[in-house]
This record gives C-alpha cells, structure tokens and sequence, in this order.
C-alpha cells in the first residue's frame, strides 16, 4: 500500500527577499512538519502542490527540496500561483511517477501574474486519462470552503465533467487555500493540505488569518482503488 506525504504551500524564499509574514520562518515550520509526519512514516513519496516558493525564486525551490528530499524516494512538485514553472521543474524533475500500481500525474493551474487558477491543464490530462488508478496534484483545488475570487479555478465545471466520468480510481491533490479538507466528486477522492507556513480558515467569500494552522496530510493507496488519509500537525501545536 503506497504511503504519500502530502505537503504544500511551504512559500521558502531566497535570502534576503522581502515577505508578507516577517515575523515567520517557513524553513523552520516545514522542518517541524516533516519532523512530525516522520514519526508517521515510512513514505514512498513526498508530493507538493505549489507555492513551493513565496517569490518564484530558484533558490527557494530548491531549498524546499533540499529540506523534504530524504523523506521518501519520491519527491514531485508542481508549481502554484506565486512560483515560477521552470524553477520548480528544475528542483523536482518532470511531475510524474509509477507506484506500486498506482500513476502520479501533476498538472499545472496556476496563471502568471494572477491568484485564482485555470483547469484547463488537467482538464486535458486527466480526459485523456486510462483507467489506471491515477494521483493528480494541482494547485488550486476544484472545491473549498472559499468562494472569494483568488481561491477560484476557471474552467472548473469542465474539470468537475472529466473527474465524475474518469473510470478508475481518482485521487486531486491540492493546496493553495491553506486549509485542508477532503471531499467526494463521483468516485474520486479530493484532498488539500493545509499550508507547512500559515493557516487560512475560509467561509464563503471571506477569511481570516491563522497561523499556527499547519500541517501535512499523509494518503494512503490500496490496490483495489481505496483510499484513506490523516492529517498531521508539529508537536507543538
């Protein structure tokens, strides 16, 4: 049974660049996370979904890999909304992996310049998919407890179409709203992790700002196409 370590919106920087949140250190809050997630592990991959940086900086790619590449043989990335594509695909390699049965796929949302995202990438990729049992992580999530503009996904409702007709097991990975929840579209699984950084709780078009509201999610993969998974949160929280 695959073990998936499920991190995001970790937002390490290159030294020296100006944050929103001075007065926190991502680098320490994700050490804390895995430190914690660890006790919980072995895992056969680690899978981040965007916000890998906070400036879309390749330093600050590859410090997050740097930090969470011993923790599982696997390590994919995908970009968000405040990285860049080629640094992240220069830290973590090309978004794709074969696992004990089941296919890793990463799919990219995020648009340059703007905060929401666009499906239009999985959309595509996941309409082409077999039935092979498929992990898909993204950005921007399909659904969330938030219906402000930033934490929107265009083209969802194509995206929502593709997910409810695919004929295997389906897993969307996402983060980006720093909450974590878990849902069901059809026969697919959806989960976000909650951000390794700060935590953000959502209701509706409004939200506040929480930050000692992080953590990882663990996700387990069963042959048969069933899938479980638990949230973890450092020690000290």
């Amino acid at each position: 049974m695959p073990r998936l370590l499920h991190l995001s919106d970790t937002h390490l920087a290159a030294p020296g660049a100006p944050s929103a949140h001075p007065e926190l250190d991502a680098a320490t809050r994700l050490r804390e996370v895995i430190v914690a997630a660890m006790r919980q592990g072995p895992f056969d991959a680690v899978l981040l979904t965007g916000d890998i940086c906070d400036d879309g900086s390749a330093q600050g790619a590859a410090a997050v890999h740097e930090i969470v590449s011993h923790c599982a043989p696997i390590v994919l990335g995908v970009p968000g909304n405040h990285d860049l594509s080629a640094p992240v695909r220069e830290a973590f390699g090309r978004a794709q992996a074969w696992l004990e049965g089941w296919r890793i796929l990463g799919v990219e949302t995020q648009v340059e310049g703007e905060v929401a995202g666009v499906a239009d990438d999985a959309v595509a990729e996941i309409d082409e998919l077999d039935a092979f049992p498929t992990v898909v992580l993204m950005h921007h999530p399909l659904l969330s407890r938030s219906t402000h503009p930033w934490f929107t996904l265009g083209n969802a409702e194509a995206l929502a179409g593709v997910v409810q007709r695919h004929a295997g097991p389906l897993v969307l990975l996402s983060g980006h709203t720093h909450e974590a929840f878990d849902a069901r579209l059809g026969e697919a699984y959806l989960y976000g992790a909650p951000s390794t950084y700060y935590g953000i709780v959502h209701e509706g078009d409004t939200w506040s700002y929480a930050p000692d509201v992080i953590g990882a999610r663990i996700v387990e993969l069963a042959a048969d196409g069933r899938v479980s998974s638990t949230l973890v949160t450092p020690d000290r929280l």
